[in-house]
Order: C-alpha cells, then sequence, then structure tokens
C-alpha cells in the first residue's frame, strides 16, 4: 500500500514537473524602446532659482501638467526647463483638491507631448514613472499599479490615487505614469517616507476633468 501511494506520488510530480517545463516562461517588459521614445516628453518645473518638480505637455497644445503642490512652492514666475533650458511659462489652472495645475507654454517650445489614456487602469499592468527627480534629467522608474482608488484610506488625501510600486523620488511629483502603450494613465504624486514600494499617483481621469472646465484647449 505505501509502495503504491509512493509510485503514484512519483507519477504526480512527474506530471507536474512536466507541465512546469513546458509552460511558456514569464516575459518581462523591455522599456528600452519607452524610455528612449517617451523620456524626452518629462520636464522639470520649477523658478528662477531651479526645478522642484516634473511635469508634462499635454499633445498637441501649449499645456504642460504637473502637481498643485509643486506650483505653489515656487518663489515666483514658473520655469519649464526641458533639454538644460528655460521656458517661460504661465499658471492657467490649479486644483489643489486633486493636486494638479496647468501651466501654458509659449507654442513654438519644442518639447513633445503625451497623449492620455482612456483605457481602465488594471491592478497588475506594467507601467513607467518619468520625471525629474532631486532636478535631474529626465529619469525612468518601472513597476506595476498595486492598487486602485480606494485601497488606501489614511492618510485621507491618497484615498483618491493610485499605488504603484515604482519610486516616486523627490522631485517626480507632477510626472506622467504611462503604461507599455506610452499612454498617461496618472500623474506621480505623492510617497509615504519609510514604505518601501509605496508610491502615488493622480488618476488621469481627474486631468480629464480639468480640461474639461477650460474654455478652449490652446
Amino acid at each position: 500500500m505505501k509502495q503504491h501511494k509512493r509510485l503514484v506520488l512519483s507519477v504526480w510530480l512527474a506530471a507536474a514537473l512536466s507541465a512546469c517545463s513546458n509552460a511558456a516562461p514569464l516575459q518581462w517588459p523591455d522599456f528600452t524602446h519607452a524610455i528612449q521614445r517617451h523620456a524626452p516628453a518629462a520636464v522639470g518645473v520649477g523658478d528662477a532659482q531651479g526645478v522642484l518638480g516634473s511635469g508634462f505637455r499635454l499633445h498637441d497644445t501649449r499645456y504642460v501638467a504637473t502637481a498643485a503642490h509643486v506650483v505653489r512652492a515656487l518663489q515666483g514666475a514658473p520655469v519649464i526647463r526641458w533639454e538644460s533650458k528655460p521656458w517661460p511659462a504661465r499658471v492657467v489652472r490649479i486644483d489643489d483638491e486633486a493636486d494638479l495645475a496647468l501651466l501654458e507654454i509659449a507654442a513654438d517650445a519644442p518639447m513633445p507631448g503625451l497623449v492620455l489614456s482612456t483605457r481602465p487602469v488594471m491592478p497588475g499592468q506594467w507601467v513607467m514613472v518619468l520625471g525629474c527627480p532631486f532636478g535631474a534629467g529626465p529619469t525612468a522608474t518601472t513597476g506595476i499599479v498595486s492598487a486602485l482608488p480606494g485601497a488606501v484610506l489614511e492618510p485621507a488625501a491618497l484615498s483618491g490615487r493610485m499605488q504603484l510600486n515604482a519610486a516616486v523620488n523627490p522631485g517626480n511629483s507632477g510626472g506622467p505614469v504611462i503604461g507599455l502603450d506610452g499612454q498617461v494613465i496618472g500623474l506621480a504624486n505623492a510617497t509615504i517616507p519609510g514604505g518601501y514600494g509605496l508610491g502615488f499617483a493622480v488618476p488621469v481621469a481627474a486631468l480629464a476633468a480639468l480640461l474639461s472646465e477650460l474654455p478652449s484647449t490652446p
């Protein structure tokens, strides 16, 4: 009887190992092309003193989206920095509750734009966070959407944010969070000191709502 049980177990293990060996290997996304293509769309947002946060230009507009708390911290007129050059900007709209701000730049500003996604965001999907942390120059971190808004309830300001495990560093605020298709699904917003892998982003729907309140898109 024991020999029969050992034989059955051996057959089961052999079948399980065979199934594992025949299964398709896990495929990790290659972000090389995405970084090369979309990182130039990330800009620094600051003033004459330097870069305080990040942002990005919206496709086919003169708007640059960023975080409200970045704009509130400026000591003077906003300046967009792209490829180490300053571009003057003006504040168009600030939504403190959503932590979003829109700046306007000159029509001939050369920085590329990004498209806002209209697809549902799913936990587990791959994302890339672009920005200018610590005033550097566009950099990228990668990860997944860990949870949708509502998963974190305290502090209350984070209840409406997506949770990411991609690193969000000081200076990333306002930078785009994009999917593998290169479209923006959110804006980097905050992290929790001492919390490893706890980054947060404002959902792109909040930015779309802010844009819809404007009389026209320049």
